[in-house]
């Protein structure tokens, strides 16, 4: 089922399986399912044989009536009607805290929270991102259990890394113990694949001591192929050991997850950062790209929703005001996975009426203007398998990409070679392992700048790709060039 809950129902056999196990569940145990559904969960539990009370919180009144006629000769499952998040027996304070032994779930997530019921959330949960509501089922989780009581919970990897659940992770660090995480595919869930990020299950105990909390370690495990794998004790897959302690040292407190120590270390320690010497933007957006963007060419991938563009229309003028002429198109920059520099293909009406309604219609985006024409970086928001960062050679940038304009214009080719070589993208997926490179991850990128005869020769190699590409020739060996350049800038520092 999936609707306006954003509910996905746990029908994998095994990863319930996996849950119940690690729950550990004990006899007279009082549990908790905040987000009942189908109830499989529950019934998982009943199958334990254990004598146990299961308390059953659900928002869906299908569900609730589906719930309530399957269990209804069961005296110890008690089934509620309500909003888990804003019920008055669940809401954390400190009368209901430490009460239930075990809480299992598999919170919505993605779900459209209304602005009302987003502002109430808000004023309940004032340290938490309320627009994704997993976040604030996992915290009032944690301040339902009884110490020493356990959670399990299915949700989105992106509360290790996401700049936005820092509070989170301050919480989970320093008030539970995370007996494990495991990562894995959202497609082991039946038709349900995530483009932006994998799913994980966390499993903690509540723990008063904070000490004990942070010199905690547990094992984290990812690269699964197959959902069995979490039954076999997690054999084939890629392990990380961490202490509780040096994930609460790093940056926002993210987990990093890596078995390469030294790359840790240098985002742990960095001198420097993207943040410290560029300024990271996004750029334009229309408010109606198919009205107001056309193409040179339609048959290339992403294009075949715009018209073709009448070369005679392009012009070689800039401004922030717009230009005069009936129709003025100029050159924009926009997503893709293309490395430092991407050809013009993309056009946008930049007549001086066009512009004035840019800068007032609610749809679009005349942000960060100061930056319009400027030599920078774009960086593609939606990342692929790397990193690729292409010139902004005084064309206009779309919010599509991230510009990033470097504070000493003698670093701009220095910098554009760094964003595209291997090792930024060995230190980017460790930061941010989901598909969004924002501005806020790419600021936490650290940088080394070598000494100025190593620049110089970079600068040299870069503005050498770049003109080869505009020429549309191969650019394999310098690129190759490039990349072992910082490969040995790093691995020496």
């Amino acid at each position: 089922m999936q609707n306006i809950y954003q509910k996905y129902y746990t029908t994998s056999k095994i990863i319930v399986d996996y849950m119940i196990d690690k729950l550990s569940i004990k006899e007279n145990a009082v549990i908790m399912e905040p987000c009942a559904g189908d109830g499989a969960f529950i019934d998982a539990l009943l199958a334990t044989n254990r004598n146990i009370e299961i308390y059953a919180f659900e928002l869906d009144q299908k569900a609730i009536s589906t719930l309530r006629e399957k269990y209804h000769t069961k005296k110890n499952i008690h089934i509620k009607h309500t909003d888990t998040l804003l019920d008055a027996s669940c809401i954390p304070n400190h009368t209901n805290n430490n009460t239930y032994d075990y809480i299992i779930a598999n919170p919505p997530y993605g779900a459209w929270q209304d602005y009302q019921k987003r502002t109430i959330l808000q004023k309940t949960y004032p340290n938490l991102y309320v627009k994704e509501t997993y976040s604030t089922f996992l915290y009032q989780a944690i301040s339902l259990l009884k110490n020493k009581g356990r959670l399990t919970f299915i949700i989105p990897e992106t509360f290790l890394t996401l700049h936005r659940h820092k509070f989170l992770r301050n919480i989970i660090l320093k008030h539970t113990r995370i007996i494990e995480i495991v990562i894995f595919p959202s497609k082991f869930f039946p038709n349900i694949n995530f483009g932006y990020a994998n799913l994980s299950i966390l499993t903690l105990e509540k723990c008063d001591n904070e000490q004990d909390c942070l010199l905690n370690e547990f094992n984290t495990y990812t690269h699964f192929s197959h959902p069995f794998q979490l039954l076999t004790s997690c054999d084939e897959t890629e392990a990380y050991k961490n202490i509780q302690k040096d994930i609460f040292d790093n940056m926002d407190h993210a987990f990093l997850f890596s078995n390469k120590k030294r790359i840790k270390m240098l985002i742990k320690k960095a001198k420097y950062r993207i943040g410290d010497v560029a300024t990271c933007v996004t750029g334009f957006y229309s408010g109606n790209d198919k009205k107001f963007i056309k193409v040179l060419d339609n048959l290339k991938k992403n294009c075949a929703k715009f018209d073709v563009l009448n070369k005679d229309l392009i012009s070689n003028q800039t401004s922030i005001d717009g230009i005069d002429g009936k129709e003025c198109f100029i050159p924009i920059i926009r997503g893709g996975s293309i490395s430092y520099y991407k050809p013009s293909n993309y056009f946008v009406n930049w007549n001086k009426d066009v512009v004035k309604f840019y800068k007032t219609d609610k749809k679009a985006r005349f942000q960060n203007s100061s930056f319009y024409f400027k030599l920078g970086i774009a960086v593609p928001m939606v990342s692929s398998s790397r990193i690729t960062a292409a010139i902004i050679d005084g064309r206009l940038f779309d919010q599509a990409v991230v510009g990033i304009f470097p504070k000493n214009k003698k670093h701009l080719y220095y910098m554009l070679g760094f964003l595209n070589s291997s090792v930024a993208s060995q230190m980017m997926k460790i930061i941010n392992p989901t598909a969004n490179n924002s501005a806020n991850y790419i600021k936490k990128l650290p940088i080394i700048f070598a000494d100025d005869a190593t620049i110089d020769k970079i600068d040299v190699l870069v503005k050498i790709i770049i003109e080869l590409k505009r020429e549309g020739k191969d650019t394999k060996k310098e690129e190759a060039e490039v990349d072992n350049i910082f490969s040995s800038i790093f691995e020496n520092e």
